[in-house]
């Protein structure tokens, strides 16, 4: 698996969007030889997609870094359902802006520094016992983000009085009290450093590299957005169900283990992709890569590109969405339909990677092995 991720392979490693509206317009004198705007995408996507879901994500994440601190404070059962449900909304929103793995975002390593899953226990509960950790390290990558929140805020105890334990009466409450508060801090950290570029220098830098080349930020989103997509088709899906894992299912490895929430996760981090191909935000139909198809005029067996993508974003969605949650216990009871979600999550990576690549000029620059 390619360092970027570095999830199960060194296990150290990581509803729906509404149907396209009316047709979307632009044109601008530098659009390249299709005529089709792509600074006017940039634009649409930075300014309507990826700063506000940042903005949403941060402020999340500073509301779950204050409700830790209130715990740790004075551990009680209520100040821990809190602390869960915090950890569930930052957790969500997260999803929105997984993709943007480029430019601050790479700078500050944070997809894999926030969601390399799932968590290595062991080495939690070893860092804990002992009070001496590096979470800046590489090594550290399965034992920090929100996989690890996910086991100490859910998965010590068999129900919330069992967990309240471990931060009250335990011999290691102490340690395990500084934990949470060290793995909120790196959270919080890198996400505004991220904001803050992204709402000072960083979209002049976004908007001129409107090119289509390996560093354009055209290539890069591209790249991102299929690198992301794998994450959801290989590690949130596959490996746990046994498609990617040689036929041995880990239902243990599903994304939001401990929380139960992997499914729910896993729709929003559909959604939140075709938002981004659909152009798709909160003010409405912007350009998107759907427009870049049709004014690319690309097809498909004979039909539209950007059609056969679109269809293929609602039939990944249907899928998914005749799944319940606990994923893990679907991966056990209904391994039939959490393959057909995957079948159809493959379908769409050929779309995705290699169709609209193609059709736009693009190269494809991320490696993988699961050969798509």
């Amino acid at each position: 698996m390619r360092i970027k991720f570095i999830y199960p392979a060194l296990i150290v490693l990581i509803a729906m969007a509404a149907f396209q509206a009316c047709k979307k317009s632009g044109t601008s004198p530098n659009s390249g030889s299709s005529g089709f705007d792509r600074v006017g995408m940039l634009k649409n996507l930075s300014t309507n997609i990826i700063i506000p879901g940042y903005v949403s994500f941060q402020a999340s994440v500073v509301s779950l870094d204050s409700s830790i601190t209130a715990f740790n404070a004075n551990p009680d059962i209520t100040k821990l359902g809190n602390l869960q449900t915090t950890f569930k909304i930052a957790y969500e929103r997260w999803q929105a802006v997984s993709t943007f793995d480029f430019g601050p975002a790479s700078n500050e390593n944070l997809r894999i520094s926030l969601n390399t899953f799932p968590a290595d226990v062991n080495q939690i509960n070893t860092n804990v016992g002992s009070g001496s950790y590096n979470l800046a390290s590489l090594s550290a990558l399965p034992a920090e983000g929100f996989p690890a929140l996910d086991y100490l805020l859910f998965g010590t105890g068999a129900d919330n009085n069992a967990i309240l334990v471990q931060y009250t009466t335990d011999s290691q409450a102490a340690n395990r009290k500084a934990y949470l508060a060290a793995v909120s801090i790196i959270i919080k950290t890198k996400i505004t450093n991220v904001l803050s570029a992204w709402k000072t220098t960083y979209p002049a830098t976004f908007l001129a590299a409107s090119g289509t080349d390996v560093g354009s930020s055209v290539g890069q989103l591209t790249n991102e957005l299929n690198e992301d997509f794998e994450v959801i088709k290989n590690y949130e899906i596959g490996i746990p169900a046994g498609t990617e894992s040689m036929g041995t299912t880990f239902p243990n490895k599903v994304q939001a283990y401990y929380s139960k929430i992997s499914l729910q996760l896993t729709l929003l981090h559909l959604a939140a992709i075709q938002n981004i191909y659909l152009g798709q935000s909160a003010t409405g139909n912007g350009l998107g890569f759907d427009d870049y198809l049709v004014s690319a005029k690309a097809t498909y067996n004979g039909g539209s590109l950007n059609d056969a993508i679109t269809a293929q974003f609602a039939t990944a969605t249907a899928k998914l969405q005749a799944l319940s949650d606990p994923l893990a216990n679907q991966i056990t009871t209904n391994l039939t339909g959490v393959t057909a979600a995957y079948t159809a999550l493959q379908l769409q990576t050929v779309l995705l990677k290699t169709d609209m690549p193609s059709a736009l000029g693009i190269l494809i620059t991320y490696g993988d092995t699961d050969g798509d």
